[in-house]
């Protein structure tokens, strides 16, 4: 279970976020074509790196929880590019008070799945 987790949890946390990163930067300079072949390896990495997590944190088959992954590059990307496009955004940035972004979708989606997965295994057994 412990290597489970380490190879397949903290690999798809770390591929997530490189690719993460990858697509980011693409972003932010679509002219830079050292970073355009790492879009079409990014993407499906990214699905990969959350499958992975998903598996080494023993909830294969919990499809939801893909949300608690994804959540946190789907709400600090557009961040990213406000603040570097309206410098008076910078504070959200992830430093100092920006840090707690990254935590918060991470936290309310997970709070939201686990929810859903309680409410739907209280039908199952009621049926």
């Amino acid at each position: 279970m412990a290597i489970r987790f380490i190879v397949f949890g903290i690999g798809g946390f770390l591929a997530l976020w490189i690719s993460w990163l990858s697509i980011l930067f693409v972003v932010m300079d679509p002219h830079d074509e050292r970073f355009l072949l790492s879009l079409f390896v990014a993407a499906p990495l990214s699905f990969v790196g959350a499958l992975m997590m998903l598996y080494g944190g023993g909830q294969w088959g919990r499809w939801a929880y893909l949300w608690v992954f994804v959540s946190v590059p789907i709400v600090v990307s557009p961040v990213f590019l406000l603040a570097e496009a309206y410098p008076a955004l910078d504070f959200l940035a992830p430093k100092g008070p920006g840090i707690v972004l990254f935590a918060l979708p991470m936290v309310g989606s997970y709070l939201l799945v686990r929810r859903y997965y309680r409410l739907r295994d209280k039908q199952n057994l009621r049926q």
